[in-house]
């Protein structure tokens, strides 16, 4: 019995950590948070004064958070995220590799950034090996989604 309540509990655990972030920091004005760092709902950001972060959830809404004195609160999610849409999106927004990349695609093959309006269009074309268009475009959807 009490392998089996062991068992249980162990696997409980397991099952918690595979669990994705509610959100992803695409862009901060505070040097210390990354793009790429992924957030829970809930969790407390050391977020200072006049500072500005915005987060992106896997369904691609973007909140602003505005520091404060004691940080700021990741808000609440809106849906249960996606494991592999936050790792892309993670992947999509962290700073990019320096150097030499390989199977990188030819110029000419990639879409114009301008006409990746959707998240799942963006994400689509990360994977095809068009992350620097992706980039992009991933900046133009966020200021847009920004716009009060």
């Amino acid at each position: 019995m009490r392998k089996t309540i062991l068992g249980f509990v162990l696997a409980a655990g397991l099952a918690g950590g595979a669990q994705a972030a509610d959100y992803v920091l695409v862009k901060s004005s505070d040097p210390a948070l990354k793009p790429g760092l992924e957030l829970d709902a809930g969790e407390r950001v050391a977020l200072g004064a006049g500072q500005t972060a915005m987060l992106m959830s896997a369904s691609g809404s973007v909140s602003t958070l505005r520091g404060a004195a004691g940080g700021v609160v990741a808000p609440r999610a809106g849906a249960q995220a996606d494991p592999a849409r936050m790792a892309a999106l993670k992947a999509l927004v962290a700073p990019a590799p320096t150097g030499s990349t390989f199977g990188a695609r030819r110029s000419g093959v990639c879409p114009d950034p301008a006409t990746l309006t959707t998240l799942d269009q963006i994400l689509s074309v990360q994977s095809g090996g068009c992350a620097a268009q992706a980039r992009i475009a991933l900046d133009a959807y966020v200021a847009e989604q920004a716009k009060p």
